[in-house]
């Protein structure tokens, strides 16, 4: 099987485990990696080289798109509703489901819910590839175990995730990379 991510010899100033030496992996349909590493050990920064954000400073990074990025920022419209977010969701995959209060602002929210809501429309159906940066920052044990159901099934599907956290993951099938 292709890989969905390839990264060979790798190395970038703010990932302190390529300073040592030049990080190479790559990640299959049905598989899961988490990145771990304390603060500031450059999870993040590996997470947008690979999204684009960011240029790859030596080695090689390639992605089969599409793909969906959720970085740490929010990036949401604060002066929108809940119901505007969610019609945007729906455009995109064709459902979206919420229990938060549709003509609540967005800047009315709690962080877990925003957190959810952008959740929402990473998770897509139609994306092979999901990168998510500290997914589970923010939200309720419900909204958590919620995350990592959908993560199992996406990969029963054929799905990969690269995921940034600090949490256990509790995935039964997953590699983890220490950074």
């Amino acid at each position: 099987m292709t890989p969905i991510i390839n990264i060979c010899a790798l190395q970038h100033d703010y990932i302190a485990a390529t300073k040592m030496r030049p990080l190479s992996f790559s990640i299959k349909g049905g598989e899961c990696v988490v990145l771990k590493g304390g603060n500031g050990t450059g999870k993040s920064t590996l997470l947008r080289l690979i999204a684009g954000i960011l240029p790859v400073e030596q080695g090689t990074i390639s992605v089969t798109p599409p793909f969906s990025y959720l970085g740490a920022e929010f990036g949401l419209k604060e002066s929108a509703t809940v119901l505007h977010y969610q019609r945007f969701i729906t455009a995109l995959n064709g459902i979206c489901e919420t229990i938060l209060p549709l003509h609540r602002p967005i800047n009315n929210l709690s962080s877990g819910q925003k957190l959810s809501l952008r959740l929402q429309s990473a998770l897509r159906p139609d994306r092979k590839l999901w990168i998510l940066d500290e997914p589970t920052r923010f939200l309720d044990q419900t909204a958590i175990q919620h995350l990592w159901n959908c993560i199992g099934l996406h990969q029963e599907q054929g799905g990969a995730t690269l995921i940034a956290s600090h949490d256990d993951v509790p995935i039964t099938h997953h590699t983890t990379i220490q950074l």
